[in-house]
């Protein structure tokens, strides 16, 4: 199990009913989030007109979509936090599998603390950057799927050009790949030093304590918070560069949307209310587009952490075998 995405998909894979359950909720959400937009549009289209009635429906519909996605956004939070934690549940099995299929000198290779660190820091980065990241993506998607479509309806051109700059912003991205990866690495690794040097520093109070040294557990915990702290920021900078440049690309692509959609409609090409439409749709594309540039990298910052908890200790009986992932407790409720 080499490969982050492999690794969740497969603990994804072993709770798949509860997982069709948050992408129905999210794919849904995406329709409503899209129908409130073309009711916007076209209550601007026909208030245009001065037309009375058809307005005030296409507000009632506006009113009903947004009402409605506020209702699925609590159930959709409510799954996904189940979800999590039922993946979560599976990996800490699957770790705790790989070090009782290990020998002395295998498991004392690392320290109880590493341990700790793994079956806690390194759960909720795969929380937040695996499992969390590869959920929005999915409902980024649907949300493009749904405003490009509708933006075709407006006018095929428009569609064009949202592919055109979503090619830009897919491709430019991966120049970060590798700075991600390796800045995310570096992170989970001080964090396992900090939990080594917490356990340390209080498991020998006492002896510290005799020997009139207790100033050493706040010069060492200070030290070690520290060295987290650098390679946190230096995580931040990695992301924050790409996240800026993406989203620079992604307001540009707006502006020159939005022109376009000016020029159509004094060309009578497309309605009036494609305007409102346009700077709606096209914003979400360009902010999902950018946002799923960003959350892939992220998802795969994740891959090293999936690796180190999948990779077998140098000293791992060999009568014992394990693979990361083939182990799976009882449903969580």
């Amino acid at each position: 199990m080499r490969n982050a995405s492999m690794s969740l998909l497969h603990y994804f894979g072993q709770r798949r009913g509860r997982l069709a359950l948050v992408i129905a909720i999210i794919v849904v959400n995406a329709g409503l989030l899209t129908l409130g937009g073309i009711g916007s549009a076209t209550a601007l289209t026909v208030i245009v007109k001065r037309q009375a009635g058809p307005f005030f429906s296409w507000v009632g519909v506006t009113i009903a979509a947004d009402l409605s996605y506020a209702v699925l956004l609590y159930f959709q939070t409510v799954q996904k936090t189940k979800l999590t934690q039922e993946i979560d549940t599976l990996i800490r099995a699957d770790v705790a599998q790989r070090l009782g299929a290990q020998d002395y000198a295998g498991f004392h290779h690392e320290t109880t603390a590493t341990y700790t660190s793994w079956l806690t820091n390194d759960i909720s980065t795969i929380n937040e950057y695996g499992i969390g990241d590869l959920l929005m993506i999915i409902q980024q998607i649907a949300e493009i799927i749904f405003s490009g479509t509708t933006l075709f309806f407006f006018h095929w051109s428009l569609l064009v050009t949202v592919l055109v700059f979503a090619a830009a912003m897919v491709i430019f991205p991966r120049v970060f790949k590798a700075w991600m990866d390796r800045t995310s690495l570096a992170r989970t690794k001080a964090n396992e030093r900090l939990v080594n040097v917490l356990e340390d520093m209080l498991n020998g109070f006492d002896t510290l304590f005799m020997t009139n040294l207790t100033k050493v557990v706040a010069e060492k915990i200070v030290a070690a918070s520290r060295d987290v702290n650098h390679h946190y920021i230096a995580f931040g900078r990695a992301s924050g560069a790409m996240y800026a440049s993406t989203n620079g690309l992604s307001f540009l692509s707006q502006l020159l949307l939005l022109a376009q959609a000016g020029w159509l409609i004094l060309r009578r090409l497309t309605p009036v209310g494609a305007i409102s439409g346009v700077q709606y749709f096209g914003g979400t594309i360009f902010a999902e587009l950018s946002g799923i540039a960003f959350n892939w990298r992220e998802f795969r910052s994740v891959g090293p952490i999936m690796d180190k908890l999948a990779t077998p200790g140098p000293n791992q009986s060999r009568d014992r075998p394990l693979i990361l992932g083939r182990h799976g407790p009882p449903r969580c409720n």
